[in-house]
């Protein structure tokens, strides 16, 4: 099932571009995604009630895992992600177990720089798409 939920791009604190930039997360991305991601994050707000309970749905749903880790003392974070596109390009939106955002925050990561590459700036409003796997027949 292919989901749409629109935002509002927004600048975050940067922390995106330190955590999916480092080489252990680059490492698991490209083994569970098949891809590294351009180092940050593009921030989505959500404003609409109905497309923040949708993102919730999303959130409950199987996506694909990276398991935190510890590293030099340092913890890194469990992620669930889901594939999806935004104007043409492929994303993958981030549900991060330790975030910074509350529930009115969509993370983004692709392969290309998205800002660069579509020309978006903060307060413009953006549409994207993730595809939702069904649950089972039968599944609790």
């Amino acid at each position: 099932m292919r989901l749409s939920v629109t935002g509002t791009v927004f600048s975050g604190m940067g922390k995106g571009k330190y955590y999916v930039g480092h080489p252990e997360y680059q490492r698991r991305f490209r083994e569970r995604l098949g891809y590294s991601p351009y180092p940050g994050t593009l921030n989505v707000k959500l404003e609409d009630g109905a497309l923040i309970r949708k993102l919730e749905e999303i959130r409950k749903a199987d996506g694909v895992k990276i398991e935190g880790f510890t590293l030099g003392g340092e913890s890194f974070s469990s992620l669930t992600c889901f594939e999806g596109e935004l104007r043409g390009e492929k994303v993958t939106l981030l549900f991060i177990d330790i975030t910074y955002y509350n529930e009115t925050v969509a993370e983004l990561v692709s392969p290309a720089y998205l800002r660069g590459k579509l020309g978006l700036k903060d307060g413009e409003y953006v549409t994207f798409s993730v595809d939702v796997p069904t649950p089972r027949q039968g599944r609790p």
